[in-house]
């Protein structure tokens, strides 16, 4: 089809009511100017707030003045398409629920064989449903936020719109149905060249509340005294470049236990780029660590190496090796504030008041641990198990710890680790389970089913990898190329279309 042709051919046949439309918009126009000049008495935020209710109306005859333009679709009785020659047929009404408000769409139906399609909702990329792009993207961007009824009554406060709950959910659901084609897209794209020193990648879980029925499938059986789990984890997962930020023990320490006594730091040396994040509730573990894999290996160098950075979680570090095993230069680190909660750990046994000896104590063992003595620390902590006088509880608490540091001793290289200039804190992921999981997930009455959930983390991981604009321009493009190009005769640059 040849959007040039079915142009000229509609603006030859103007019908009378394009001249209505445009009376319409003058008038409306001229009340405007009216009111504005007569209102000398009124206050100004009741001007402003009449001038925007009338703009909106406004905004909607323009619209309506719009779609008259384009004469109900009629490219004359035929029209050609890969499928062959269509028969124009009869004209057929839908709806179009703009930010301006509501409105009706008159237009031809086309048909080939049994195929039927009407050429202006494909020219004009009008939505499959009747909720305009421009108003979807601004539901979704209040649903992400907080909770779908909350978008709702900000709709109607920001423009007065009244917009089902139902409706609002529904948007975000099929909104996030191109996440993974779009991200397929992107890594085929040129990309801009990284002048950070390390690419590092990191994940973590986050419990997301469940509605009844998605809880009660978390865990079908349960031990004596288990209570049943109302939520689900969602697996976030990030990867990021960094400069080389070196350091001693000493510093870190000092920062991590004395923190009032160090001198503050305008802006943090060394500041994740480039960011990507993915967090899914739907999606296994694995398939949310090889997404995270491809966004990795359509820039990686093998001459630097990968750096893995994550908490104790043993399931995490088993999948971690398992898909990223052929990716040979990796360093892999356990987070160093893990550790410093097991050191804590011990200093609550031997110092249960918590004072400045038990500070004084995390710092030295700490300081020790990120000199690469882990294995001297373990040492001493086995002899201090065998020749003191513990309580059970405090027995228990010391075979916790050293069994933690026995675990993970190979990602406890700090001393390799801080002269590298190497990030040893999963920060980044871990700011990520709040801000694109929990404070959304866990909003008040908050219960989820799976499906709706992961909608919602889908575009919350698009907005937080700042990939907003470029994913609705794609989704935008492609919700026509599903619903109707693939049944008739249209080609699409998407490349034109994405913003550079």
């Amino acid at each position: 089809m040849d959007r040039k042709a079915f142009s000229t051919h509609a603006q030859a046949h103007s019908p009378l009511h394009i001249e209505t439309c445009l009376e319409a918009c003058r008038e409306q126009f001229n009340r405007i100017v009216s009111d504005v000049i007569s209102s000398q008495h009124h206050e100004a935020h009741q001007v402003e707030a009449s001038l925007f209710k009338q703009l909106m109306q406004l905004g909607l005859l323009f619209l309506h003045l719009f779609f008259a333009n384009h004469h109900r679709g009629d490219y004359g009785e035929t029209v050609q398409t890969a499928q062959g020659l269509a028969t124009r047929g009869r004209p057929s009404e839908r709806a179009y629920f703009s930010i301006f408000g509501k409105l009706k769409i008159q237009r031809y139906l086309y048909a080939v064989d049994a195929l039927s399609f009407a050429p202006l909702d494909v020219l004009l990329n009008l939505p499959v449903r009747c909720y305009s792009y421009f108003l979807a993207e601004r539901v979704n961007l209040l649903n992400i936020q907080g909770a779908y009824e909350e978008a709702a009554q900000l709709l109607h406060k920001l423009f007065d719109l009244r917009l089902s709950v139902s409706a609002a959910e529904t948007l975000s659901q099929e909104s996030g149905h191109q996440y993974e084609a779009y991200y397929a897209y992107k890594q085929t794209l040129p990309t801009t060249e990284k002048v950070e020193d390390y690419r590092v990648v990191s994940f973590d879980g986050k419990g997301v509340p469940m509605i009844k029925k998605e809880a009660a499938k978390i865990k079908a059986r349960l031990g004596t005294g288990e209570k049943r789990q109302k939520k689900k984890e969602a697996l976030v997962g990030v990867t990021y470049t960094i400069n080389a930020y070196r350091r001693t023990a000493e510093e870190v320490a000092g920062n991590l236990v004395f923190p009032e006594q160090q001198t503050p730091v305008s802006e943090p040396t060394a500041k994740a780029q480039h960011s990507r994040y993915l967090a899914s509730i739907q999606r296994p573990k694995r398939d949310v660590m090889r997404e995270i894999k491809r966004e990795v290996q359509a820039e990686h160098c093998d001459d630097t190496p990968l750096i893995g950075v994550m908490d104790g979680a043993q399931s995490l570090w088993n999948a971690f090796q398992e898909v990223f095993k052929d990716i040979k230069n990796k360093v892999m680190i356990l987070d160093i504030i893990h550790v410093l909660e097991y050191i804590w750990l011990m200093a609550s046994v031997k110092y249960p008041a918590v004072d400045d000896q038990a500070k004084r104590y995390v710092y030295e063992k700490l300081t020790l641990i990120l000199q690469g003595k882990v294995a001297s620390y373990i040492l001493e902590l086995q002899n201090e198990m065998m020749t003191g006088k513990w309580k059970k509880s405090q027995k228990e608490t010391l075979k916790k710890v050293i069994t933690y540091l026995r675990n993970h001793k190979q990602y406890m290289k700090y001393d390799v680790y801080l002269s590298q200039g190497y990030p040893i804190g999963s920060g980044v992921v871990e700011s990520a389970c709040s801000h694109v999981v929990k404070n959304r997930m866990e909003v008040p009455g908050a219960r989820w089913s799976v499906s709706g959930a992961e909608a919602i983390l889908r575009l919350r991981s698009v907005v937080k990898s700042q990939d907003w604009d470029a994913y609705w321009v794609f989704y935008t493009t492609c919700v026509q190329n599903d619903e109707f190009f693939s049944r008739a005769d249209h080609s699409l640059n998407l490349q034109q279309k994405m913003p550079a």
